[in-house]
């Protein structure tokens, strides 16, 4: 996302992660805004925990939309800096749960606000802060920044396993061939990443936005709407 500004600096480009609970900033871009760190946070992902610097009670706005009492951790962003070199930060469920929003995955936009929208809909839950919906796989947390369905806790089909790189880590995946569905309806079948290891309690895996147009959640209500 572009036009992100924190305690009034900017425009930054942040990267807008559906699947992880916190917000980043690069350490860099922190001193340089005077934001002060205070505290060591855990930093959770698919394949385990790393320590990192936190930052309370900053503001963020996009678009129209304020948020204040933000937190931000601290770490760099090695992991990504491959796909989008420009990106400033990381903004999650810290800020994503406080609005109803429509990511539009088709037409690459952002909106805000309550809508009325027609498609399939499903109840959801937070899961250690994520959001995460029942599916014919398990709970899977809505994660726009997978480009595939990773399952945990499964064993890989035959083959190749190559390395899974996120922001606290890697470790060796695999391929599964998998069907999911949600509230009854059939969503895709295909080769999902299999992660023997790095099981998170209660999460079965991680749902990638990409296999929709869009996605609309409506955290006021607990309910999402997929077309």
């Amino acid at each position: 996302m572009d036009g992100v500004y924190v305690n009034g600096h900017g425009p930054y480009r942040f990267l807008l992660d559906t699947g992880t609970n916190v917000n980043l900033i690069d350490p860099a871009l922190a001193k340089m805004i005077g934001m002060a760190a205070k505290s060591d946070v855990e930093l959770y992902s698919a394949v385990g925990t790393t320590m990192a610097m936190g930052s309370d009670d900053n503001e963020i706005t996009l678009g129209p939309v304020h948020a204040g009492g933000q937190r931000f951790l601290l770490f760099g962003l090695d992991a990504m800096r491959g796909l989008i070199p420009d990106a400033r930060g990381v903004l999650g469920q810290s800020f994503l749960s406080g609005f109803d929003y429509l990511i539009d995955v088709r037409g690459q936009r952002l909106e805000f606000g309550k809508q009325d929208r027609s498609g399939n809909r499903a109840e959801f839950r937070m899961l250690n802060g994520r959001t995460a919906v029942a599916t014919s796989l398990g709970d899977l947390v809505l994660d726009s920044g997978v480009a595939r369905l990773v399952l945990f806790g499964v064993v890989p089909d035959g083959g190749e396993r190559r390395e899974m790189l996120t922001l606290a880590g890697s470790t060796k995946v695999g391929t599964v061939a998998s069907r999911l569905a949600i509230e009854g309806h059939d969503i895709w079948r295909g080769s999902a990443v299999a992660m023997p290891d790095g099981t998170e309690p209660g999460v079965a895996g991680l749902l990638p936005l990409s296999l929709f147009r869009s996605i609309y959640v409506c955290n006021s209500e607990g309910y999402v709407v997929f077309d």
